[in-house]
C-alpha cells in the first residue's frame, strides 16, 4: 500500500518545527530526511530556510515541474541552508529537510516566507530541470509477439503484453493518440519495429521521452568478428521478431535515431545483455526482465506474457510506484517498485517460478536494471 509521506504543509509566512529520527526517509546518501510542502503561486519569489542547534543541515526544494534548488550552508554557516527562487509554476512546492552527513539526528524549524524585492543574486544552487519528459511528450513503440510461424514457437498473452503497456502509459504517463504504435505477431517485422522506432523516436524532442517496450522469445547466438567489449563471452542477445531475430548491437544502431530520452523496456529470455550495448549512451534507461544467461518465465498467475509487463503496467498505469503521491515518478521510484514485485512475486518456492540456466542447474529469474546517464531523482513520468 502506498502511503502519504509529507509530514505537513509549511504556509508561506510561517514556520513548522521537525525532528530527524531513527526510522525517517533517507536521501541517496543514506542521511535521514523529512518533507514537508506549502502550495506556491507563480510569479512570486520566496525564501525557504531550514536551521537547526543539533546537525549540519542540509535543503532541497523541488517544484511540480520537478526542478530543485539546493543548499548546505547558507553564509557558511553549518547550522542554516536557505534557498531563494521565483516559482515559474502555481502548485505543490516539496521541501526535503536532512542532514548534509549520515549521522544527523535532531530538532529542526523549517521558514517559508515571501521576498519582495526578488531573489538574491548567487543564492541558490539549482540543479536545472529534472525531468525527462517535462512539459513534453510520452512517445512509444510497443512489440509483442504470442503468434510465430509455426506453432511450436507460439507464446501465451505476449501480444496482450504491448497492448497492457501501450495502455499503461496512457493512462499514467498521458501518452496520446498518435504518439505510439502498438506491434503484434505477423505485423512485428524487423522492418515495421526499426521503422517504428525511427518514425515515432525521430519526434522526441529534448523534453520529450521514448519508451520502446518488447514481449517475446529471446536468444543467445554466437558474435560475428570475435571480442567486443560490451560481450565478453563472446555472444550477442537477440530478439525475435516475426522474420528473424535483430542483435543487440544492431538494435543500438536503430535507436541512435530517437532524439529525446528513451526508456527500454525488454521482457524476454537473456533479455539483460541489451544493457551493456544500448545503454552505453547517453539519456537511455532500461529495465530488462531477466539477466543475460537467464531465461524469463511467463507470468501466467498474471495472465500476462511476462512479470516485467505486469509490473510496469502496474507501476505506470496504476501509480503503484508513486512512493511519495506527488504524481510524479522518479527512476528511482520506478526501478525500485519493480525490483520489490520481483522479490515477492518471481521468487518464491514455488518450483514453477524457478528458471534454467543451462544443464542441470536452476536459478532465480533476476530483474536487471540500468540507469545509465539517468540520475536516480529524475522524473520520468508524471
Amino acid at each position: 500500500a502506498t502511503t502519504d509521506r509529507d509530514l505537513g504543509d509549511v504556509a508561506i509566512g510561517g514556520t513548522t518545527s521537525g525532528s530527524l529520527s531513527d526510522g525517517d526517509g533517507e536521501r541517496d546518501n543514506g542521511a535521514l530526511r523529512d518533507i514537508l510542502a506549502f502550495n506556491g503561486v507563480a510569479g512570486e519569489s520566496v525564501a525557504v530556510t531550514l536551521s537547526s542547534g543539533a546537525f549540519d543541515t542540509y535543503l532541497t526544494v523541488i517544484a511540480p515541474d520537478g526542478t530543485e534548488w539546493t543548499n548546505d550552508d547558507w553564509n557558511g554557516s553549518l547550522d542554516e541552508s536557505r534557498v531563494e527562487f521565483t516559482m515559474s509554476d502555481s502548485g505543490r512546492y516539496r521541501v526535503v529537510a536532512s542532514s548534509y552527513g549520515t549521522s544527523g539526528r535532531g530538532d529542526y524549524t523549517v521558514g517559508d516566507q515571501t521576498l519582495s524585492g526578488g531573489v538574491s543574486s548567487g543564492s541558490v544552487a539549482s540543479s536545472g530541470g529534472a525531468q525527462l519528459n517535462g512539459q513534453g511528450q510520452v512517445y512509444g513503440v510497443f512489440v509483442g509477439i504470442s503468434d510465430y510461424p509455426g506453432e511450436e514457437a507460439d507464446l501465451a498473452y505476449t501480444a496482450d503484453d504491448a497492448h497492457r503497456v501501450a495502455n499503461a502509459m496512457v493512462r499514467g504517463a498521458g501518452m496520446t493518440q498518435g504518439n505510439y504504435a502498438v506491434i503484434t505477431d505477423s505485423e512485428a517485422t524487423r522492418a515495421n519495429v526499426e521503422q517504428a522506432v525511427r518514425s515515432f523516436g525521430s519526434r522526441a524532442g529534448p523534453n520529450d521521452l521514448f519508451v520502446f517496450f518488447y514481449s517475446g522469445h529471446g536468444a543467445r547466438v554466437e558474435r560475428p568478428g570475435g571480442f567486443q567489449a560490451a560481450d565478453p563471452d563472446g555472444l550477442d542477445e537477440t530478439l525475435a521478431l516475426y522474420d528473424g531475430m535483430i542483435r543487440d548491437d544492431d538494435f543500438a544502431e536503430v535507436m541512435n535515431s530517437v532524439g529525446g530520452t528513451a526508456l527500454l523496456l525488454l521482457d524476454a529470455c537473456f533479455s539483460g545483455g541489451f544493457s551493456k550495448d544500448v545503454i552505453s549512451t547517453p539519456g537511455r534507461m532500461g529495465l530488462f526482465s531477466s539477466e543475460e544467461d537467464v531465461t524469463s518465465a511467463v507470468a501466467a498467475k498474471f495472465r500476462a506474457g511476462g512479470y516485467l509487463a505486469q509490473f510496469v503496467a502496474d507501476a505506470v498505469g496504476e501509480s503503484l510506484a508513486d512512493a511519495d503521491r506527488d504524481g510524479a515518478l522518479t527512476a528511482l521510484e520506478f526501478s525500485q517498485y519493480v525490483h520489490e514485485r520481483y522479490r515477492s512475486d518471481v521468487k518464491s518456492s514455488n518450483p514453477d517460478d524457478f528458471v534454467r540456466v543451462g544443464g542441470p542447474r536452476l536459478g532465480f529469474q533476476h530483474l536487471v536494471v540500468d540507469r545509465g546517464s539517468i540520475g536516480s531523482e529524475q522524473i520520468i513520468f508524471r
